[in-house]
């Protein structure tokens, strides 16, 4: 690096558990070189161009993501005057010192598999929710074991639990979001693997998209990508013989010799999901 600077006592302070790893780091520079040192920590916004995130020494796997700055321990402000403009009047610390505190994440082996493409300097990360709906059986499907002889009448029409599992999966520092992409997938299931997930298992529920802080340009301006909330949600219907069955399957009832999950599909033989392949989604739109 090229800007001076002072590692404080104490620091660093590393984090190691299940849930994440990370570290992070508390330095002191002059307070007018407080900015370019938040450049040179952040680099100069990864897909913009620029240099890559300062590494932690010895981890490299860990990047700098995150900087807050502040004047170092109970420094005089030097007041400029009266206080007469909130839009202008703002403590000055010249030839005094700036604290940092610096984050550092984990931006790989998030123990999650990568889509087929991703995009270069970004990252993924990962939530997992369970749910689950109910699915009614016609009665004339089913026989009691004990009295085969006696009819299972419509109105007991059992129910079976079938497990949802929910996907929230993040994609971090996207520049230019796939917006049609996004508008194609939106309740398909995917047509090919994605994150390890066989086709026609996952459903595409939906995105949020927040503005993220991606780094400083070299006018210290601040630069901005997107963080693509993306939901899937899983559907595996377990079927006789240990298989399973994924959103396109319905269960059949008749014959009554032989009921079995099956597909409905329309004369055309599209079934009840579009299928899209939602690798697409992680990949950025082309630039006009």
């Amino acid at each position: 690096m090229g800007t001076a600077f002072k590692e404080l006592e104490g620091s660093p302070e590393e984090t190691f558990g299940a849930g994440s790893t990370g570290a992070r780091r508390r330095l002191i520079v002059a307070y007018e070189n407080r900015l370019a040192m938040v450049s040179e920590l952040l680099g100069d916004g990864y897909a913009f161009g620029g240099t890559q995130r300062a590494g932690f020494p010895g981890r490299t796997s860990l990047v700098a993501t995150r900087v807050s700055a502040k004047p170092f321990t109970d420094q005089s402000p030097d007041h400029q005057g009266s206080f007469t403009d909130i839009t202008a009047n703002l403590n000055s610390y010249a030839g005094k010192y700036a604290e940092l505190s610096v984050d550092y994440e984990l931006l790989q082996g998030m123990g999650l598999p990568n889509p087929e493409s991703l995009e270069e300097n970004t990252f993924l990360t990962y939530r997992m929710d369970f749910g689950g709906e109910y699915v009614k059986l016609p009665g004339r499907a089913m026989q009691w074991v004990e009295h085969p002889e006696q009819p299972v009448p419509e109105d007991a029409m059992p129910l079976l639990r079938c497990s949802l599992i929910e996907h929230h999966i993040t994609w971090h520092r996207v520049i230019n979001p796939p917006w049609e992409a996004i508008s194609a997938a939106a309740g398909t299931v995917n047509s090919a693997l994605l994150c390890g997930i066989d086709a026609g298992f996952l459903e595409f529920d939906g995105c949020t998209a927040d503005k993220e802080f991606v780094a400083l340009d070299n006018l210290n301006y601040p630069q901005f990508g997107w963080k693509m909330n993306y939901v899937f949600v899983e559907k595996r219907q377990h079927v006789l013989g240990g298989s399973a069955v994924g959103w396109n399957w319905t269960y059949r009832s008749l014959p009554v010799a032989s009921p079995d999950w099956d597909r409905l599909v329309d004369g055309s033989g599209n079934g009840l999901y579009d299928a899209y392949d939602h690798n697409n989604l992680f990949q950025f739109a082309a630039s006009t």
